[in-house]
């Protein structure tokens, strides 16, 4: 009886003995790669936390409008957002970008507002190709790089002012005015342009504040579109909004009509973008690459 009791405790401890040998080979490999397993999960939350701030920062960008509501025209925003905001009802227009806010905001705003463990690179354009904006320098060299993309609706350039449909035939010289505002701030963003659109009058001038922008001699019935950058000198730069006051004189010329247009564009805009074309709002893709630094 004891010579079986031993057997079986022999054939139990055996047993037991090959049930830990996997299990040991097993706890050796884990303990091998024990590195690897703390790298990738450390690697994963990280790659988690990335992708959930820059959709953070995008989504702060194309839906609000920043605090205070109106950082562009003062300068010295709070926090910057990029979406329009509605007078009428106090609240941002989310994913409908003001060309005025995507032409304020710089790398100091920006900056404050991802943090200075973050590099970052904004791309807006539409689908036709047309560059809104862009803003940083793109890293190809970062480790890892998250990239967001937002839909949104956007234009290059924006009307100001105009007189349109009013020059017409009246049997004398006749001169029309209209104003549009500035200030410092946005002098600091924006080139201001005069766009001339000429059907058949051979003569008339165009000032900005009593400056003359369109002299007499550029206008002939042979030019249809007339476009001049005006010298930021002659635009009112307060810290508050003035109105500068655009005035168009024409010569009586019978059947003649002319549309004239003040357009703001981000500085250094180059003329061939100054069209009504680009006064349009058109769909847009705002792209954020975002990388630790």
């Amino acid at each position: 009886m004891d010579m079986l009791s031993d057997r079986r405790g022999f054939a139990f401890s055996l047993d037991i003995l090959l049930a830990l040998i996997p299990l040991t080979i097993l706890l050796g490999m884990l303990a091998a790669d024990m590195d690897n397993i703390m790298y990738l999960t450390q690697s994963t939350i990280y790659q988690s936390s990335l992708d959930r701030h820059a959709s953070d920062v995008a989504d702060a960008l194309v839906e609000t409008s920043g605090v205070p509501f109106d950082w562009e025209k003062r300068g010295n925003p709070q926090t910057v957002g990029l979406a329009r905001h509605d007078p009428v009802k106090g609240l941002p227009q989310k994913n409908y970008l003001s060309p005025s806010k995507v032409a304020g905001i710089n790398t100091t705003n920006m900056g404050e507002l991802i943090g200075p463990r973050y590099g970052y690179y904004i791309n807006i354009t539409t689908a036709e190709g047309l560059t809104i904006r862009t803003l940083g320098t793109l890293n190809t060299s970062a480790s890892d790089i998250v990239r967001v993309e937002r839909y949104v609706l956007t234009s290059k350039v924006e009307r100001v002012g105009s007189i349109e449909g009013l020059i017409r035939d009246a049997g004398q010289p006749r001169t029309y005015t209209t104003n549009f505002p500035t200030n410092e701030a946005y002098l600091r963003i924006y080139d201001y342009w005069i766009l001339v659109i000429n059907r058949g009058y051979n003569s008339a001038f165009v000032d900005v504040n009593n400056n003359r922008v369109v002299p007499p001699n550029d206008i002939n019935q042979h030019v249809t579109e007339i476009k001049r950058q005006i010298n930021e000198t002659y635009l009112y730069n307060d810290t508050i909004f003035r109105d500068n006051i655009l005035s168009v004189r024409t010569q009586s010329n019978p059947g003649a009509s002319m549309d004239v247009y003040i357009l703001a564009a981000p500085k250094g805009t180059p003329p061939g973008q100054i069209t009504l074309d680009n006064v349009r709002l058109r769909p847009a893709k705002f792209i954020l690459y975002l990388w630790i630094r």
